[in-house]
């Protein structure tokens, strides 16, 4: 088995996202390798509407990024229980771009990441982060299904 000296695991906190993890994690503890966990979180549309939103966008973004940053170091938290070295990176952003992006910044061999196995119309309107980082990454990318489908 090839071994790997950094790997990347971008999250969205999904279900689809747990099993690689799991893969991830397993993948840095047998390879000695630091695991970088990436969430990109992008930034929600400002409504119009009085109603719709807290009294300000900037406290709506505020609140998100701590909620994600809340979730990603509970994620840390699960991972560093198996030994694994593990970092932190938060970002904001179009997802692929970010995975990309960090996986640039972080010198990565691998990225390893869920797929939610959307197929036909869903795949079409929402798109294929998977996807695209697979084409365009300068690294090999593991994809793992989300058990079940």
């Amino acid at each position: 088995m090839t071994a790997f000296r950094r790997i990347l695991h971008p999250t969205d906190f999904s279900r689809a996202s747990a099993p690689a993890l799991r893969r991830a994690a397993a993948l840095a503890r047998a390879c000695h390798a630091p695991l970088a966990v990436l969430h990109v979180m992008t930034p929600p549309s400002p409504f119009i509407g009085e109603d719709t939103l807290p009294s300000s966008y900037a406290e709506l973004l505020t609140l998100a990024r701590r909620s994600a940053k809340r979730r990603l170091a509970a994620v840390l938290g699960r991972v560093r229980r198996t030994g694994v070295r593990v970092k932190a990176i938060f970002a904001e952003g179009l997802p692929a771009d970010e995975i990309l992006r960090a996986a640039r910044r972080a010198r990565a061999d691998l990225i390893v990441m869920g797929t939610h196995g959307r197929t036909g119309v869903s795949r079409f309107f929402m798109g294929s982060v998977a996807e695209r980082v697979v084409r365009e990454s300068r690294c090999p990318v593991l994809t793992v299904r989300a058990h079940g489908r």
